[in-house]
């Protein structure tokens, strides 16, 4: 290490804004990252019941509200890049509403940042996939922003597959997730979302890689993935995540060269 090497980050710090309660985001991110790549929290404000879905139009609009002030929190912070870890509130916006997202987050000074939904949209994109069966922790009115946002972005929505009997959404348990997976690939869809970062799901992926015809992503393997390529580094052969190497063969050949 030479003396203007950092001990740590020195393939890129990268700057992750975390909803108050969420669990899984972090941790997710944590397992798809290299050595080298060191991860910076700063936590929405907001407090969160048992029961996630409570008052969950209210946090999401605060978490809109406040993204600028949690960015411009790195205070200098020498960044590479700079993720929003929640999906539902960009939904609540929409793609044009999510512009105003991602400037806010450019007050972290870093110069890559983007959002859960729209790391989704970009690995979605380089797939070439527009038809997409969605699975959701939500309750039925994000349901309905999450399909607008979609539909909005020029997607197909073939099916929708509900999490059930979902309390709070970082205690779902994987084989639900699997199962609901399984389900939703009925729809006819040409790639299947999981969507919510609150869920954990690369175990799920990891279960089902092998056993469904089409690509599987999530908010969280879509913002690894983003992150990656933010930082020039190649998914297919840094990360030590089974689950993110997974998507590699969905790519087209030319996309693996790039």
């Amino acid at each position: 290490m030479t003396e203007t090497e950092p001990e740590y980050g020195g393939r890129g710090r990268v700057g992750i804004i975390v909803p108050p309660a969420n669990t899984t985001f972090e941790p997710e991110v944590a397992a798809m990252m290299p050595r080298g790549v060191s991860l910076h929290a700063t936590r929405l404000p907001g407090r969160v019941s048992n029961e996630t879905a409570v008052g969950l139009k209210e946090r999401f609009e605060g978490y809109n509200q406040t993204l600028a002030t949690a960015a411009d929190s790195y205070g200098g912070a020498a960044l590479s890049a700079v993720c929003l870890g929640v999906t539902g509130s960009c939904y609540l916006v929409g793609p044009k509403g999510e512009e105003k997202l991602l400037s806010d987050l450019r007050k972290s000074g870093a110069p890559h940042v983007i959002t859960a939904a729209r790391a989704i949209e970009s690995l979605l994109t380089r797939f070439g996939r527009k038809r997409i069966g969605l699975v959701t922790p939500y309750p039925a009115w994000v349901i309905d922003f999450a399909k607008r946002y979609w539909e909005a972005s020029g997607y197909e929505i073939t099916g929708v597959t509900p999490l059930p009997d979902v309390v709070s959404i970082y205690a779902v348990n994987t084989d639900k997730v699997v199962e609901a997976a399984h389900e939703c690939q009925k729809s006819g869809a040409d790639a299947i979302v999981l969507s919510g970062t609150g869920v954990a799901t690369l175990p799920a992926i990891e279960k089902i890689a092998n056993s469904v015809s089409v690509p599987v992503i999530s908010s969280n393997l879509s913002v690894g993935w983003w992150i990656l390529d933010a930082l020039g580094l190649d998914a297919t052969e840094v990360t030590p995540s089974l689950a993110l190497r997974s998507v590699a063969r969905w790519l087209s050949p030319k996309e693996r060269s790039q």
